[in-house]
């Protein structure tokens, strides 16, 4: 049974600090759980620094069309380049430090970070660094689409890696006036990239998000004169409380409170600034 439309919102890239323009979709609005954020970003200088998470997994997924790559540091892995097509996931858990900026100032580099939420039993595991490289990123083709597998599986592929929290995130470029129908977990969302389409009546264009029911389990999509290039995410919501705290989120406020204990004692790693910044 095919899911219904609950929610479509037509959004736009909007300046977040000199340097960095994003659309961004966050649990708090929208019904995208297991998932906390879904933003796509443009950058061209470093913003953030180095800084910490936990509690959480966050992703950096370059757009294959990028204009160049990314560099991403972290307290466990080091420095290592995000190029187009590629992703990088910081497995925060139980706490670790990164910094994520363009390898070149200036040049506008674009691609997406999306948070995932931790059940409140893997708040605190083990934390881990995962890199993927463009060209281990699993792909479908079909005489419709082509997939691309950031996380999960499709199609009777899967990628490597697998975060602790189970989702599919998928990068489709579906052919014109061609359809495509994808079986789904619980909650599904669809964000348009580039031309534009249709699901269930509604239209979707380039920064449109779609948000289903949680009822049924498939979706369709079809495009339009021009394609569609769109993101797929899809997960099954832990229907748990939580908890924010800036770049820390638990299930319960006596979670988050160790969560600071252990930032101030600096059992989160260290990582100095970088030596361009």
């Amino acid at each position: 049974m095919n899911k219904k439309v609950i929610k479509k919102t037509d959004s736009a890239f909007n300046p977040i600090a000199k340097g960095l323009k994003g659309a961004g979709f966050f649990a708090r609005e929208f019904p995208i759980e297991p998932f906390l954020l879904f933003s796509e970003f443009r950058m061209s200088l470093p913003v953030f620094g180095p800084h910490p998470h936990a509690g959480v997994s966050v992703m950096t997924y370059m757009r294959p069309d990028s204009k160049e790559s990314f560099i991403n540091r972290d307290n466990l892995s080091g420095l290592s380049f995000i190029e187009p097509g590629g992703l990088h996931i910081m497995q925060a858990g139980s706490g670790m430090h990164h910094d994520e900026f363009p390898k070149e100032d200036g040049v506008v580099t674009s691609g997406f970070q999306i948070w995932f939420n931790h059940s409140g039993k893997n708040r605190f595991v083990t934390p881990r660094s995962i890199h993927v490289d463009a060209k281990d990123v699993p792909e479908v083709e079909s005489e419709n689409a082509l997939i691309r597998i950031v996380h999960g599986a499709y199609g009777g592929k899967s990628t490597m890696h697998k975060m602790v929290t189970d989702v599919d995130l998928l990068h489709i470029y579906l052919k014109p006036h061609k359809s495509i129908t994808i079986a789904t977990k619980q909650m599904a969302f669809v964000y348009g990239m580039e031309g534009g389409g249709t699901t269930e009546s509604e239209k979707i264009l380039p920064k449109t998000m779609i948000n289903y029911s949680l009822d049924g389990d498939n979706i369709t999509i079809k495009a339009g004169q021009e394609g569609l290039q769109f993101m797929l995410g899809t997960g099954n919501p832990h229907h748990e409380p939580i908890v924010y705290g800036g770049p820390f989120v638990a299930t319960t406020s006596e979670q988050m409170e160790e969560m600071q204990r252990r930032y101030s004692r600096g059992e989160m790693g260290q990582l100095e600034p970088y030596e361009n910044e």
